[in-house]
């Protein structure tokens, strides 16, 4: 029995010995500093040369290609009259990593909405209206001095965050700010 045990022991370890990573793409920017890596397994959205955009699990990366697995899903009507969503199927799509033109990285930004300025426009419009409708409620003169310099300020701060909002732009990792690698782990 001891015999045994040893036997399932070594052979236990010698299997975890030939395990090895598979081959994946690396996103890095022109500096050379490591952005994201992708690899069997990881989810991933991307465009094609093409144009077409696919996103979804990754299947497999080796001999220079990747293949990601996008599934089919549809909406249809049911007998009732309501809307069920269901999935048709997948397709695996396999292509080089040199013709992927785009990755779209989902990195978390903090404070996101300050930066594209949603916050300024909703605080702004939002302030305008609750006093418009205060001041109906309340039968008092919309066109009061003080009343309409708080009014300018909400519009002032809306006006910035629309100005933020349009100035604000959304990383996508392509062109020449950043470069994708195959990095080849198997023989």
């Amino acid at each position: 029995m001891r015999g045994l045990f040893i036997l399932l022991a070594v052979l236990a370890a010698s299997y975890s010995g030939f395990s090895q990573m598979s081959d994946f793409i690396s996103l890095k920017r022109t500096n050379n500093r490591h952005v994201a890596s992708y690899f069997k397994g990881s989810r991933i959205e991307l465009q094609h040369v093409n144009g077409q955009v696919i996103s979804g699990p990754i299947e497999d990366v080796r001999n220079d290609s990747v293949f990601v697995r996008q599934w089919h899903i549809v909406s249809y009507i049911t007998q009732l009259g309501t809307s069920k969503v269901d999935t048709l199927g997948s397709m695996v799509y396999g292509f080089h990593y040199q013709e992927i033109f785009r990755i779209f990285h989902d990195k978390r930004q903090s404070w996101g909405f300050v930066r594209n300025g949603a916050i300024f426009m909703i605080g702004g419009v939002g302030y305008i209206v609750l006093n418009v409708l205060n001041g109906w409620y309340r039968k008092e003169p919309i066109g009061d001095a003080d009343n309409l310099k708080s009014l300018a300020i909400a519009g002032g701060v809306a006006g910035g965050g629309f100005l933020l909002n349009r100035l604000h732009r959304y990383r996508e990792k392509n062109g020449k700010k950043y470069k994708i690698n195959y990095v080849k782990m198997t023989n």
